[in-house]
C-alpha cells in the first residue's frame, strides 16, 4: 500500500536522505523535458545524485546534491532547488539497498557510498562565464541526445562510441544526467572492490543500464537515461513527491502505477 503525507518541512525530514540516494525529476511546463520523456517513455526526465545529507539540528532543504546540467556543467545545489519548488518538480527517492553496500560508517574503511559521492563533487564544473556558450552547449547536447533517441527509436542506432576509461563525463557532448549517476556509482564501486580486493561481481548489481552488455563500456554508462534508473529493479522506490503529497512505496508496481495513471492507491 502508497502511504500519502502532506508535504511539510517535518515530512520532508521524514524521507530520511542518505549519500548516494538516486533522485528522479518530472519537470512541469518544459518542452525539453517532455521530449525527454517522450523519448524515454518515463515518466521522468532528469535524474541527479545526493551527497551531503544535512542533520536533523541543521535545514534539511541544504542537502547537497551534484546535479549534470544540460549545458554540460556539473554543479552543487541544494535539494531545496527541487523539494522547494514543488509546483515546479515532481520528485522520486530511489535508493541501492542491497546488503552488501550497506557497511557505511561501521569500520575505518572508506564507505561505498561516501566513494560514490567523492566521484560526483571530483566531477562538479562550473558553468561558463559567457551565457552565449552556454546556450551553444546546452542546443548541441540536447540535439546530440534527441538525434540518439530517434535513432533507437526506428532500430537505426550507431555503433557504440569507443571511449577510453580515462574519459570524464563533462567532455561527452551526448552525456544524459542519468548516465552520470551510473558512472558515479560504477567508478565508485569499482575503486572500492579494487582497494579491498573484493570479488568485482558487484559490479554487475550497479549497472542500471538494461543496454549493457557483460563487459560494460564507459558509453553504456554514459549514456543511461532517466528511464533506465526508474524501471531499474535493483534501485528500490523509497518516496515519490508529488503535487504537495510525500507518498511512501513498497514496491516498483506501485510507484508506476502512481506515476503513469496519476492514481492513489
Amino acid at each position: 500500500m502508497v502511504k500519502d503525507i502532506k508535504l511539510s518541512k517535518e515530512a520532508i525530514k521524514a524521507c530520511k536522505l542518505k549519500p548516494a540516494d538516486v533522485l528522479l525529476i518530472h519537470t512541469k511546463r518544459s518542452l525539453w523535458s517532455w521530449i525527454i520523456r517522450l523519448g524515454t517513455h518515463s515518466y521522468w526526465n532528469h535524474a541527479l545524485i545526493v551527497c551531503d545529507v544535512k542533520t536533523p539540528k541543521q535545514n534539511y532543504l541544504d542537502t547537497i546534491v551534484v546535479d549534470p546540467k544540460t549545458d554540460g556543467s556539473i554543479t552543487m545545489d541544494c535539494v531545496s532547488k527541487y523539494l522547494g519548488k514543488l509546483n515546479k518538480y515532481n520528485v522520486a527517492v530511489k535508493r541501492l539497498e542491497a546488503a552488501w553496500f550497506q557497511d557505511d560508517g561501521q569500520s575505518d574503511k572508506p564507505s561505498i557510498r561516501s566513494r560514490i559521492c567523492s566521484i560526483a563533487t571530483g566531477e562538479v564544473a562550473s558553468k561558463s562565464g559567457s551565457k552565449l556558450v552556454e546556450l551553444v552547449n546546452r542546443t548541441i547536447r540536447q540535439v546530440t541526445v534527441i538525434y540518439r533517441f530517434v535513432r533507437r527509436k526506428i532500430k537505426r542506432s550507431k555503433a557504440p562510441l569507443h571511449l577510453p576509461w580515462s574519459i570524464r563525463p563533462i567532455q561527452m557532448k551526448s552525456l544524459t544526467c542519468s548516465g552520470f549517476v551510473q558512472w558515479c556509482y560504477y567508478k565508485g564501486v569499482f575503486q572500492i572492490m579494487k582497494e579491498r580486493r573484493s570479488d568485482r561481481s558487484r559490479l554487475q548489481e550497479v549497472i542500471f543500464n538494461p543496454r549493457a552488455k557483460k563487459k560494460v563500456t564507459p558509453f553504456e554508462l554514459l549514456t543511461t537515461t532517466p528511464a533506465d534508473l526508474a524501471s531499474c529493479a535493483k534501485l528500490s522506490w523509497k518516496y515519490i513527491i508529488m503535487d504537495g503529497v510525500i507518498r511512501e512505496f513498497q514496491s516498483g508496481e506501485e510507484a508506476n502505477l502512481v506515476t503513469v495513471t496519476g492514481i492513489r492507491i
